[in-house]
């Protein structure tokens, strides 16, 4: 039965192909592909061996696996779909959450000579989209890296299936279940995308997704059960260290011994953004080279900041008060320390973050100044974010009262932040509830006004594409929404026909992206007769609070910390397992 499926699989794979030539014969014998992936990594990489787990991924990909690896951060893991990609037929997607990681990863390949690899998002000038179109249609690209909101668009999605995808790697996976401690909406429609697309492979990368949140990934999904692989959490150069204080006094008291000993730079985290600045103020009184970062500054301060911390010539900053907005795409080598003002909400995001630590292998320490009210501050954050049922159905209601065009919506956050008089964060997680429960979907951000250049007519005069080119040179339209209302036009159809236009060089147009696109699938009479235990709001409390308790859990362990933090993520652990770098393991008198 098995070498029937095999077979049928691959004859499958025959009749998706776009391209007969492109077939590769596969690798069959253990120790011919153990040679060939060895060889491919010294070929594009440059490397000699594989590190721990990295091996063992990429085969079960080539061999036709569908893969979850939960992986630790600054282990490689960019290898395990990279090396694959290039050796597959066909093209592989990369499905990430953050254009600069991207842009980091395909600047890096292109320094090695690999050119088959692109990066299709905003930030891309129109001939230059239109350029990585071309090659993509040309089969040129091998490795392709997008935003989960860019496979929103029906019309990227048909033209991804123009050709072969190979593999499907889903970047920071986590992102995809509501219970995680990062989600992002538009993860929610890479399940969609995967079903119209059919990959061979579909490879699930996160460096902090215990068991619960695995299986919520692969419900969320739907795809046939994968190989799960997780490589230890454990970061033998990182000292982990918990201090309990009493009061905020005592905290900044704290943090002035320890910098005592800790040299380098470093990140201090913290809750509030006023925590941020009261910390910065206190470290530029003593003499330290310090700013603050949170999402409330200008962007230009932001990137300033960012740009000074990462400057190694002796003339940047030494320490950064911040809150999680200095996150992702945070890869410094050479961090000598993480502190954590304030104990954060999940122990993934802790764990997240002391992994931007030390990863250049030298030793690094992260210390946590236990607070026991920082607790209260997370369920703070939990209620102010979690909507009820009558609060889902105002928002429901107040979308159905906004101006639109059938049941297509178009909506500033802020808008529907005054009318609703609710927290962003709570419209958000509300917004996902709403789309969860089938009464909303969303599609993708679009602006409120363009500007149009025309190039050439469309050869078709009796095509939409045609009449709609014809509508625009009569008009000159402006707002988006005036020109759906007054020609019936749904808002989704106009923009996917204006990228058409786009992308067949007929015109080129312009607008800041400020609105939201809602499609409205249910009404609110309708949702008035779902009961609250329907909803699950009472799943998302418990949830969030038992993430909560496992965090106070590690703060308060009297046993060996970083045994907690594996056995967490799912690892199998020995009883006697000690780590040696924590301060219950191995106090560390140079600190205190």
């Amino acid at each position: 039965m098995g070498h029937l499926q095999n077979l049928l699989n691959e004859v499958d794979e025959i009749l998706k192909s776009t391209n007969e030539s492109q077939i590769q014969t596969p690798l069959v014998h253990h120790e011919k592909q153990e040679n060939e992936l060895t060889k491919a990594l010294s070929q594009y990489f440059g490397y000699d061996y594989f590190r721990e787990g990295q091996q063992e991924i990429i085969e079960a990909i080539l061999d036709g696996e569908n893969v979850f690896a939960v992986f630790p951060t600054g282990h490689g893991k960019s290898i395990c779909f990279q090396l694959p990609a290039l050796m597959l037929p066909g093209m592989t997607v990369v499905v990430s959450p953050l254009i600069s990681l991207m842009k980091d990863q395909v600047d890096t390949l292109r320094t090695r000579g690999i050119d088959s690899v692109s990066l299709m998002n905003s930030t891309l000038a129109w001939e230059d989209y239109l350029n990585e179109v071309k090659r993509l249609r040309a089969g040129k690209i091998k490795l392709l890296y997008i935003t989960p909101e860019r496979l929103r668009s029906r019309r990227f999605l048909d033209l991804l299936n123009t050709v072969r995808i190979s593999l499907f790697v889903v970047d920071e996976a986590h992102c995809i279940s509501q219970w995680g401690h990062d989600f992002r909406p538009a993860y929610l429609s890479i399940c969609d995308a995967i079903e119209m697309l059919y990959p061979r492979v579909i490879a699930l990368f996160t460096a902090t997704a215990p068991p619960d949140i695995r299986e919520d990934i692969l419900n969320v999904l739907n795809i046939s059960k994968p190989k799960v692989i997780v490589q230890g959490i454990e970061r033998p150069n990182l000292g982990l260290t918990v201090i309990e204080s009493q009061d905020k006094e005592e905290k900044f008291a704290l943090l002035e011994k320890s910098l005592i000993s800790l040299k380098g730079n470093g990140i201090i985290y913290a809750g509030r953004r006023k925590d941020t600045e009261a910390i910065a103020e206190f470290l530029q009184e003593r003499g330290y080279r310090a700013d603050y970062y949170h999402a409330g500054r200008e962007l230009n301060e932001r990137k300033r900041i960012q740009d000074a911390f990462f400057d190694d010539s002796g003339n940047g900053l030494d320490i950064v008060a911040a809150t999680n907005a200095f996150g992702m795409g945070i890869d410094k080598a050479n961090i000598r320390y993480i502190i954590h003002w304030t104990m954060t909400g999940t122990l993934e995001e802790y764990c997240q973050e002391i992994g931007r630590a030390g990863r250049d292998g030298e030793d690094a320490e992260c210390l946590l100044f236990y607070l026991h009210r920082d607790r209260e501050l997370h369920e703070w954050f939990t209620k102010e974010s979690t909507p009820d049922k009558l609060s889902l159905l105002k928002l429901l209601e107040a979308l159905e009262n906004l101006k639109g065009a059938g049941n297509y919506r178009l909506m500033s956050m802020e808008e529907l932040e005054w009318r609703v008089n609710f927290k962003i964060s709570k419209i958000h997680v509300g917004l996902t509830y709403l789309e969860k429960l089938g009464f909303l979907k969303r599609w993708h951000n679009v602006p409120s006004q363009l500007s149009v250049r025309f190039r050439t007519n469309p050869k078709d005069e009796k095509s939409a594409q045609s009449k709609l080119y014809e509508q625009l040179r009569e008009r000159r339209v402006t707002d988006i929404l005036s020109f759906c209302q007054d020609l019936e036009l749904s808002p989704r159809w106009l923009m996917e026909q204006l990228d058409e236009l786009q992308n067949d060089g007929h015109i080129q147009y312009w607008g800041k992206i400020d609105l939201m696109l809602i499609e409205l699938l249910q009404d609110s009479e309708l949702f008035a007769t779902i009961s609250e235990d329907q909803m699950g709001l009472g799943d998302y409390v418990k949830s969030k609070h038992g993430q909560i308790d496992k965090m106070v859990g590690y703060a308060l362990s009297e046993g060996c910390r970083m045994k907690y933090i594996r056995n967490y993520f799912g690892e199998d652990v020995p009883e006697d397992y000690r780590c040696n770098t924590c301060d219950k393991c191995n106090p560390n008198d140079e600190l205190f």
